[in-house]
């Protein structure tokens, strides 16, 4: 702040001020440092919002129209007419520093400059004084316009002219696009998040909870539904998202109580967050029934990898789907149609991608209390999203050994080995024989235990190949994508 009135002092540029004129009521300041804009004009649109340039004119009415008396303040700034430096005062009232805020008003500055009068400096600091008055007024700064644009027009200009470089996310425009004295967009997603941790579940997302936001609005989960809630009234609003609030929080509880799911990144897919915030917004008492048809429609969409492919169309089918499902139209959240669990089987390990999270939920799913060599596992191990918490039950170098299907919970830095104890065996889904004729025997086995697993929680017929992954020919990753938003 020194440093600028110090570069209007003499005469130095500050860059321009961007404005943009439109005729949408977005969020904005209604005061610069504690000053009041001008109401009427406030409520007369087109109007000008100003996109770059707030620090500087928060300085320059902060500093000339600061009406406070406390000597630590921000805004109390001097001008020492020795030293013609802009400060900070240590000690009040010396005659040698001039307050900015006596500087604008006539009389103020007279009054000011009276007590220079029977100085031995006086006519100095009085010739400074003027000085200062004349740069401060007389100095102009640029102002450049743009025209009636749409906000997402806008973003990528104050983006690129923005010093931090942030992109700006749909969750930035709608709060700008919603903001009202009623309703605060971001402190709504806010309150919606702290109902989620509240209930257990860490790291929701304020772009799904957005999502979530459009739909109990009435609209879609697509980009395109989103942007549409600029139309919905603060009051709409508030109750979409106070619906919205409950709902997390039943989610959230269902996910920790059912699925030890205690961190969001846990969910190998954010649209069936999404989705399950749906359901417990529209169906307000879930019996076991309704639970149990939720659960397998969890593994189901995470075993085929339902959602890898999805897209809008399909976004907007699955939504009717799972509200009518919720209304109790429709008894079946999924047909029971036939997997195959190769790929969710034989995907190379590596947590970046969403077969693997599935895996390692489903492994963490039996709540194992002991490795398979015996050794104990802290519960905490299995609520973290850690690679290093996993390792091979086979060392043989293959395609095989580097799969989802050849992992096991094992938060040692050493390689496992399997025990005695069958019914430790069982709670890491592995054979209780441990001997066979060669790894792919092995783990064909396990698969085949995981598969009937996976087919008494669905519902479905289960199947898978390893074959197609002998040697280093792994299925292609599948990365965890977006969602569109």
């Amino acid at each position: 702040m020194l440093n600028l009135l110090d570069s209007i002092y003499k005469g130095y540029p500050i860059g321009s001020l961007l404005m943009w004129n439109s005729s949408q009521r977005l969020t904005s300041e209604r005061s610069i440092s504690g000053l009041e804009l001008n109401d009427r004009e406030l409520t007369s649109y087109p109007t000008n919002y100003l996109l770059d340039g707030q620090q500087r004119l928060t300085t320059l009415c902060g500093a000339l129209f600061w009406h406070g008396k406390e000597l630590v303040n921000h805004w109390n700034i001097h001008f020492n007419l020795e030293s013609e430096e802009f400060v900070y005062p240590d000690e009040p009232d010396l005659v040698h520093l001039f307050p900015l805020n006596k500087l604008i008003e006539t009389s103020d500055f007279i009054k000011q400059c009276m007590k220079f009068e029977h100085h031995d400096r006086g006519v100095v600091y009085t010739r400074n004084a003027e000085k200062l008055l004349r740069a401060i007024k007389d100095y102009k700064i640029a102002v450049v316009k743009i025209g009636d644009m749409t906000v997402e027009e806008v973003a990528p200009i104050f983006e690129r002219i923005n010093s931090t470089g942030r992109k700006l996310t749909i969750v930035d425009l709608m709060m700008a696009a919603t903001w009202s004295d009623d309703f605060d967009l971001n402190q709504e997603i806010q309150l919606i998040i702290d109902s989620a941790e509240a209930a257990g579940l860490a790291g929701v997302k304020d772009q799904i909870v957005l999502r979530s936001i459009s739909a109990a609005a009435g609209l879609g989960i697509n980009k395109d539904d989103i942007q549409r809630l600029r139309k919905i009234k603060p009051a709409q609003l508030k109750e979409a998202t106070a619906s919205v609030r409950e709902a997390v929080g039943k989610t959230a509880a269902f996910l920790t109580r059912r699925l030890s799911v205690f961190d969001f990144s846990r969910l190998p897919y954010a649209m069936q967050f999404t989705h399950l915030v749906e359901i417990f917004r529209i169906q307000q008492s879930v019996d076991r029934d309704l639970e149990r048809e939720i659960l397998g429609w969890l593994w189901f969409t995470t075993v085929t990898r339902y959602f890898t492919s999805s897209n809008s169309g399909q976004n907007s089918k699955d939504l009717a789907k799972v509200r009518d499902f919720a209304r109790g139209l429709n008894g079946n959240l999924y047909a029971r149609d036939a997997i195959d669990a190769t790929g969710f089987f034989c995907d190379k390990f590596n947590l970046r991608n969403s077969t693997s999270t599935g895996f390692s939920l489903l492994l963490a799913s039996r709540q194992p209390e002991m490795t398979v060599d015996g050794r104990s596992i802290d519960p905490m191990y299995l609520r973290v999203k850690e690679s290093k918490y996993y390792s091979s039950i086979i060392d043989d170098g293959s395609g095989l050994s580097k799969s989802n299907i050849a992992r096991i919970i094992h938060p040692y830095p050493d390689r496992p080995c399997l025990g005695d104890g069958a019914e430790i065996r069982q709670q890491h889904f592995l054979p209780e024989t441990p001997e066979y004729a060669s790894v792919y025997d092995f783990l064909t086995e396990r698969g085949g235990i995981i598969a009937g697993y996976i087919s008494q929680v669905t519902g479905c017929e289960v199947s898978f190949t390893l074959g197609a992954i002998d040697g280093l020919g792994y299925l292609e990753d599948d990365w965890i994508v977006d969602d569109g938003i």
